[in-house]
């Protein structure tokens, strides 16, 4: 019998949108005071930014302890509606964060690679006790 999976908690999504963004927010401002900035570090600040919101989702997902992909996805569009404030802001064009959406694919791919197989896995105690279970019982020879 195979477990029955629970629908989203869109709580536990929320809360893991926030953990996510603010967690590259926090370093995209650390970076800025540290005098990363796109324009002077070409390679090092796309690369620092994609690990720290890697970093984010990981840390996201390990609070809602899950990896399953209806969460992931809804991580996505959470983090990626939350990143349309900068086109209200004029931070940054319509094209432009359209165009981010490939950044945030990536960053979520690479967030869920960090978090590895180990929320989703069963715990090993119910193989084991079913394998206990079976080699204790008794053979009968007929």
């Amino acid at each position: 019998m195979t477990a029955r999976k629970l629908p989203i908690q869109w709580r536990t999504i929320l809360r893991a949108v926030a953990i996510a963004y603010g967690t590259t927010f926090v370093s995209g401002l650390v970076l800025a005071l540290a005098g990363i900035a796109p324009q002077t570090h070409h390679m090092g600040y796309p690369l620092l930014a994609l690990s720290t919101g890697a970093v984010g989702v990981a840390l996201a997902l390990r609070a809602a302890s899950t990896s399953r992909l209806s969460y992931l996805l809804a991580i996505g569009v959470g983090v990626w509606l939350l990143n349309s404030t900068s086109v209200v802001l004029g931070a940054q064009s319509f094209a432009g964060w359209i165009e981010s959406s490939a950044f945030t694919g990536i960053t979520l791919i690479l967030g869920r690679l960090l978090v590895g197989t180990s929320l989703d896995r069963p715990a090993p105690a119910g193989f084991y006790s079913a394998l206990v279970q079976r080699v204790t019982q008794p053979h009968r020879n007929n």
